[in-house]
């Protein structure tokens, strides 16, 4: 059964609640909860959406940026990560892979329903995987739909070791830009994605990061407001797999090849061989 909220619950103080949550230890096979959660009659706030725009160097539109829905809809995913039968303590969580569908326009001022409900668990070498599963809802029709898979790490056996991505030698284009020290502290309050890990070198630390990392989701939103220029046109699917993070300040360089329905792209390091991202836009 969907619980039905009647706003969309601020999401700083879910993550002070979800501090509470590390002394979770999930079992071999955790169940996840059949969870869902909708808050109706939702629209873009303005002043959010021009912030957003800005910092993740989207261009003015009538239309909401293809990420944006999933940062309106990010306090709702905390919300049930925070419920008593979700099994995984919510710090130290990994953003894996991200695949969004935008079937029809969202339109800067349009009203819509969110909803979010949680997919089942896998066992992977990493760990426990599952999917956050989040609509965009007219009348009971999809404008807008998202998977966000997520990892719950486990140690690997010293057997399973993966092998570093290497850059798709076809990419041919390229741009480059920066990710500055504090793009974590500023885009928490554009993203409302406060994790510790992105904040500051010392609490990304607590979490065996050597710095802090920037956020996949602005990394991604980042390469798809560059990238829908080239593109010339509104994008309506964008798949993204995280690889590598993406310590800051740090310098990077956007490869992509043009096919003949979107865009391949990677996302790399511009003084390492590193791979931060790959992805497709259509």
């Amino acid at each position: 059964m969907t619980e039905v909220l009647r706003e969309i619950p601020d999401a700083s103080r879910l993550y002070l609640k979800a501090a509470g949550t590390l002394t979770k230890k999930p079992k071999d096979t955790p169940t996840l909860p059949t969870s869902s959660v909708r808050v109706e009659r939702v629209s873009a706030d303005a002043g959010h959406l021009a912030e957003y725009a800005a910092i993740c160097g989207f261009e003015e539109t009538t239309h909401l940026p293809i990420t944006f829905p999933h940062v309106m809809a990010g306090a709702l995913h905390l919300y049930l990560m925070t419920q008593k039968p979700f099994p995984f303590p919510l710090l130290g969580l990994v953003h894996i892979r991200n695949e969004i569908r935008q079937h029809q326009a969202l339109t800067a001022d349009g009203v819509f329903d969110l909803q979010v409900r949680i997919g089942e668990a896998r066992s992977v070498r990493q760990g426990i995987e599952f999917d956050l599963l989040t609509e965009a809802l007219r009348d009971g029709e999809a404008l807008w739909s998202e998977t966000s898979t997520i990892l719950h790490r486990r140690p690997a056996p010293k057997s399973a070791v993966a092998p570093r991505p290497q850059p798709p030698a076809s990419l041919a284009e390229y741009r480059s830009f920066s990710a500055p020290a504090d793009i974590g502290r500023r885009y928490a309050k554009v993203g409302r994605d406060y994790n510790p890990i992105h904040l500051a070198p010392w609490t990304a630390r607590l979490f065996g990061f050597k710095r802090h990392i920037a956020h996949g989701m602005w990394s991604a939103a980042r390469c798809a407001a560059v990238l829908e220029r080239e593109l010339g046109r509104a994008p309506k699917e964008l798949s993204v797999q995280f690889k590598q993070p993406l310590f800051l300040p740090g310098k990077v360089a956007l490869k992509f090849v043009r096919g003949r329905d979107g865009i391949d792209f990677s996302l790399l390091s511009a003084r390492s061989d590193k791979t931060h991202l790959t992805g497709v836009l259509r």
